[in-house]
């Protein structure tokens, strides 16, 4: 399975602070960006709550485009408003920010929200991130903040967001950890395309031949550990998306069981619509799969292996189960089913996965995470199986 995160960076001339406008650029914080573009922005931290988060933190830079994400955000939330997978999404496509943004919310009384900022404290001990912060303040006295942040893995040349119908696009990625890098393009139809990519050279990438929204992003694999680097959308003769009321949250937490079920339809649905027969169920690994998404609920990450708690599906299946199967692994947490099916469908190479043509089987776990002061979310396992030697049967304890 895959994490992606990735940088961009455009750098003119100093200029003042502000922004203005001047044909296809825009001039902000000193550096001079495209309107249009797919690309990092960094500026100067804006206001006394950007210097506090960017102190806050440690190596962190302040991203003008995530800003503006983060600002719509904010712009369409209520108090109660969700951060739901199509809204942060639009967002960061209207914007052109191309990292794996991660975004969170607090409501409290106007103090800065330091609960809000820990996972981004913990990311920038590893490594620069990008941050934004935005606040609305209400007639009760309640102030809600909403937190942006991504992994800031890669620099990368600006890609205009909106390319013409048959057109194409340079890709040219400069890696700050380097590793086997591969590009996934997922189309408006069709199969995810897989290309490799090589630090600091550029990539020509075309087929732009529908109208539609097209995915991109950027993996980096390094020691059997794969990251998102790059993350973005491009738009060919369709508009981008606005970024509509943010939903409320379910009134009930979902039912573990049901959502299982809507995820399974879900895949099988995703498959038919491009073009690949339905999988089976896989019974035999469904315990391993709700095993690992209760351990991660437990455990409150969202990760392949768990250092100390568990080696993962895959090498527990290899114990129950023999002959092998191949496993194309995805993980989630979201508010519920359909949110986490979004989340994976969202990224380029966790689609690919879903849509693995030699795999067969599949098993699927979800669990809720044990908190009692708010509904809890949803944390899923997808295991795609593939069996080159045939379906596995359980060892039997002798044996084992």
């Amino acid at each position: 399975m895959i994490f992606l995160a990735l940088v961009l960076a455009c750098t003119k001339p100093s200029l003042p602070m502000g922004e203005i406008r001047d044909g296809p650029w825009t001039r902000r914080g000193g550096r001079v960006h495209r309107v249009d573009a797919v690309a990092f922005q960094p500026i100067d931290p804006p206001n006394d709550d950007a210097s506090w988060l960017k102190d806050a933190v440690g190596d962190a830079q302040w991203d003008a485009g995530l800003m503006s994400a983060v600002q719509d955000l904010v712009g369409a939330s209520s108090l109660t408003g969700l951060l739901a997978p199509r809204a942060t999404d639009a967002a960061l496509a209207r914007h052109g920010y191309p990292g794996q943004a991660r975004f969170s919310r607090l409501v409290n009384k106007g103090d800065r929200p330091a609960a809000l900022i820990e996972p981004a404290v913990q990311a920038a001990a590893k490594g620069k991130v990008d941050v934004a912060l935005a606040r609305r303040a209400y007639a009760d006295g309640k102030v809600l903040w909403i937190l942006g942040w991504a992994p800031h893995r890669a620099e990368m040349d600006p890609i205009r967001r909106d390319i013409p119908l048959d057109g194409g696009i340079t890709v040219r990625a400069d890696l700050v950890d380097r590793g086997e890098a591969r590009l996934f393009l997922s189309r408006p139809h069709g199969t995810v395309e897989e290309m490799a990519l090589t630090s600091g050279v550029a990539r020509w990438v075309d087929g732009f031949h529908a109208p539609g929204e097209y995915r991109v992003e950027v993996v980096v694999s390094k020691d059997k550990i794969a990251s998102v680097v790059l993350l973005f959308s491009l738009f060919v003769e369709t508009e981008v998306p606005k970024v509509g009321r943010l939903p409320s949250p379910p009134g009930v937490a979902p039912d573990p069981a049901k959502a299982e079920q809507i995820l399974y339809d879900l895949v099988s649905k995703t498959r038919e619509e491009h073009g690949l027969p339905k999988v089976a169920r896989f019974p035999l690994f469904e315990g391993l799969a709700r095993e690992h998404a209760a351990l991660m609920a437990h455990e409150g990450v969202v990760a392949h292996t768990i250092p100390g708690v568990s080696d993962g599906v895959e090498v527990k299946a290899a114990k129950l189960a023999h002959p092998r199967a191949r496993h194309h692994q995805n993980v989630a947490a979201a508010a519920s089913a359909v949110d986490a099916h979004a989340l994976v469908v969202r990224s380029p190479a966790h689609l690919a996965n879903l849509l693995c043509e030699k795999c067969s089987h599949v098993a699927i776990g979800a669990t809720l995470e044990p908190v009692l002061d708010r509904i809890p979310r949803l944390f899923v396992t997808w295991e795609m199986l593939e069996f080159p030697q045939g379906p596995p049967r359980e060892i039997d304890h002798y044996n084992r």
